[in-house]
């Protein structure tokens, strides 16, 4: 059964990173999708899959690509059984998580799978990391250090919506 995660990754997490890995010990591989478009605020695709690919070159079984569009629409476009696999960190993230998979199970009938990040990763976000690239802050402990000058290129001095 092909193992899908899928998000904006805006950017891409060591957080995102432990779901991976973790989704590989249950699924054997997993495919990393990246949407192109959701309505948020997001840097171009083709930076946020480089990143995603940057940071999971290191991992056997890891495909990136990106989709455009509904995620059901993408799952429907598979043409073989699949599962969603989704990170939460939180019952905020739950509460959240659980909704969006009574709407993926309507519209396409896939499954989800919930994985939580191992403690260390709990706080790790994408709005936290770019918080920190935007304020210069250092980013040791929340990406992968391959990506870390990327992302302060990309992030840094943007303007900054949330507060550290």
């Amino acid at each position: 059964m092909k193992a899908i995660f899928a998000g904006t990754f805006n950017p891409f997490t060591l957080g995102h990173k432990n779901i991976v890995k973790r989704a590989l010990d249950v699924f054997g591989s997993v495919t990393v999708a990246v949407a192109v478009e959701t309505g948020k605020s997001t840097v171009p695709i083709s930076k946020r899959t480089e990143i995603a690919k940057q940071a999971t070159a290191d991992l056997k079984g890891v495909t990136v690509e990106n989709f455009d569009g509904l995620l059901t629409d993408y799952v429907k476009s598979i043409g073989e059984p699949c599962v969603l696999v989704r990170g939460v960190r939180s019952t905020k993230d739950l509460e959240y998580e659980r909704d969006l998979t009574r709407v993926y199970k309507q519209l396409c009938g896939v499954q989800t799978v919930f994985i939580m990040p191992d403690a260390e990763y709990e706080h790790v976000s994408s709005t936290t990391v770019r918080a920190l690239a935007a304020l210069g802050g250092e980013l040791d402990g929340f990406v992968e250090p391959c990506t870390k000058k990327s992302i302060m290129r990309i992030y840094g001095g943007q303007p900054n919506k949330g507060e550290l």
